[in-house]
């Protein structure tokens, strides 16, 4: 299949978006922040390690999170990865904090803590080459320990969810694969799945071997660390899972045929992947739309993952039994 065209298309918006000052940013200071009534929205910082200072986030929280009758309350966990150039803050702005905020006023996703963690403008949730550039970290260890310190978080499994979009799609699943252990819950939408292979990379994404060499560069080294690729890349990971693995672990992903990045095809790949080892998932293959906020698709599709994840978590506290409190790893 031809792919040079639209590639081609995201190799400028690529370049756009790492130019010093893009626009995007001071588009996002200027949105006007929505009207929540069942939640509140605040930004934080904590210490963390694996990036050598301050790691930022958005919390949202149930209105009544205070109240004293809700002292000793535990709520759902749900963690967002953002995109690329995208940040802490483009949930709440793009339109996912009104979303969210409806959907938990009309009781169909239960009150919970929604985490937007800062991961970076291109760090694709992995452990990066320089120092304080272990974004993987930061979500696995630093994050997660933060968030059980500070907030009355559930200590079910299954009651913690990871989500994402694009970047943060790839980097939701990576994490969710790597530690099957650590969230009953992961759904994606727009996954950026990349090849198996540099070779294929560069042939089928032509802008790696122009400027847009150094997004990957500056996640993967230059030369590219072959054995980072590898033991990163996210068709690679599956391939050494089983159905044993990933036992109680809700997998939903999808992306629309319009994905302007193709990345419907190898979220399609992961799909056969998946089925052909029969590991239960869910995958969903939208008409229109496109590939994230502003195309339409996040509109169509972001409400639906947020009841699947919803439904994920009614399903498990209600079977008690399988309901078992997250493993001791050495992650947390």
């Amino acid at each position: 299949m031809n792919r040079t065209l639209p590639l081609l298309t995201l190799s400028l918006i690529l370049l756009a978006g790492s130019l010093p000052g893009q626009r995007g940013r001071g588009r996002m200071r200027n949105m006007t922040a929505p009207t929540l009534k069942h939640l509140d929205f605040k930004v934080e910082t904590f210490d963390s390690e694996a990036l050598a200072g301050k790691a930022t986030y958005g919390v949202f929280l149930p209105k009544d999170y205070d109240a004293e009758e809700n002292r000793d309350r535990e709520y759902p966990l749900v963690i967002w990865l953002h995109g690329m150039f995208e940040d802490h803050q483009r949930f709440y702005y793009r339109g996912g904090g009104k979303m969210l905020d409806d959907l938990t006023g009309k009781g169909e996703v239960p009150e919970m803590i929604f985490v937007c963690p800062n991961g970076g403008r291109s760090s694709f949730y992995i452990n990066g080459k320089k120092p304080g550039s272990a974004y993987e970290d930061l979500i696995d260890k630093d994050l997660v320990t933060h968030l059980q310190d500070t907030y009355r978080v559930s200590k079910q499994r299954s009651l913690r969810a990871i989500t994402g979009v694009s970047m943060g799609g790839y980097g939701a699943l990576k994490i969710a694969f790597k530690n099957p252990e650590a969230f009953g819950v992961v759904a994606t939408l727009s996954a950026a799945v990349l090849p198996r292979t540099v070779e294929e990379l560069e042939r089928d994404f032509p802008w790696v071997n122009g400027r847009g060499k150094a997004l990957l560069t500056s996640v993967f080294g230059d030369p590219l660390d072959l054995g980072l690729w590898q033991k990163e890349n996210l068709l690679l990971l599956a391939d050494g899972l089983d159905e044993a693995m990933l036992d109680g672990l809700h997998i939903r992903f999808g992306c629309s045929d319009q994905d302007r990045y193709e990345f419907d095809l190898s979220n399609a790949e992961l799909h056969e992947l998946l089925k052909k080892k029969n590991i239960r998932h869910s995958w969903t293959l939208t008409k229109g739309g496109g590939h994230s906020w502003g195309s339409g698709y996040m509109d169509m599709v972001l409400p639906e993952t947020l009841r699947y994840v919803a439904n994920c978590f009614a399903l498990e506290s209600k079977s008690s039994p399988t309901s078992q409190p997250m493993k001791s790893t050495k992650r947390f």
